[in-house]
């Protein structure tokens, strides 16, 4: 049977008006996301009564707008308890965290983005507070990372599809713009999102190499560039290697691919 018969249209249209609740960061109605994904309104709202009843999405109280449900909390504790870097890295993490106050993350590489599976609070913040955990690859000390580790044409095509997005002025947009990134943060080891997410803030990010060679996860510190840069980058960059040192010593120990 050929690739594009193996799919459920139906289904991959409820994947699409999650993603678009998802990535709005509000709560939308049928109208917004009919329009934004160019489906009938009927259609639509049928996808948000079913998923409304299986409590994947809520429907907000006097409105008719929905947001993501509950239930996504409970599957995404199991996806952490299912990820075995997860379990390794996190009193690594949290250590860092009460070290430097500040907030310190994990993040696998999924679907041409970062995914950040935890967050270890340092000091709060209003900048982190807000951060979604998708992290984009153009844009984030994380996804930076993943995407200087795939081949050229892989590089080419996120950024010819258009999926790099500018958030700020300081976001990369452009595959030579990147490439020239590209080439510090496979010699330095790591890689720095100076206010190219959001305005005022600062990540930096070092992989975690798995015993053959792959890139497990990245992590990263995150917090506002002006209080990073008074505790000192050079201070959290060496503290932040350190952790990823001991980090990848256990995974050898373990033997963990994953």
């Amino acid at each position: 049977m050929k690739e594009e018969y193996n799919y459920i249209t139906m289904i991959e249209r409820a994947v699409s008006v999650m993603e678009a609740i998802f990535e709005s960061h509000k709560a939308l109605g049928v109208s917004e996301i009919s329009q934004e994904l160019d489906l009938p309104k009927a259609t639509v709202y049928r996808i948000l009564i079913t998923l409304a009843k299986g409590g994947l999405v809520t429907k907000m109280h006097g409105t008719e707008k929905y947001t993501l449900g509950g239930k996504f909390i409970k599957y995404s504790e199991r996806v952490k308890e299912d990820i075995n870097i997860h379990s390794v890295a996190k009193p690594y993490m949290e250590e860092l965290a009460n070290e430097l106050e500040e907030t310190v993350n994990i993040a696998i590489d999924y679907e041409n983005a970062a995914l950040i599976i935890e967050r270890v609070r340092g000091e709060q913040t209003s900048l982190v507070s807000k951060l979604i955990p998708v992290a984009p690859y153009n844009c984030s000390s994380s996804g930076k990372v993943f995407l200087s580790h795939k081949s050229e044409d892989e590089i080419k095509e996120y950024f010819s599809k258009g999926k790099a997005k500018k958030r700020t002025i300081k976001s990369v947009c452009k595959f030579e713009d990147f490439m020239q990134q590209r080439k510090s943060i496979l010699e330095d080891g790591y890689s720095v999102d100076d206010e190219e997410y959001d305005y005022g803030l600062y990540c930096m990010g070092r992989p975690v190499f798995g015993i053959n060679g792959e890139i497990l996860a990245v992590i990263s510190v995150t917090g506002p560039k002006s209080r990073l840069q008074y505790r000192g980058l050079d201070m959290i960059k060496e503290r932040l290697f350190y952790t990823v040192k001991r980090i990848e010593e256990e995974v050898k120990d373990l033997g963990i691919t994953e």
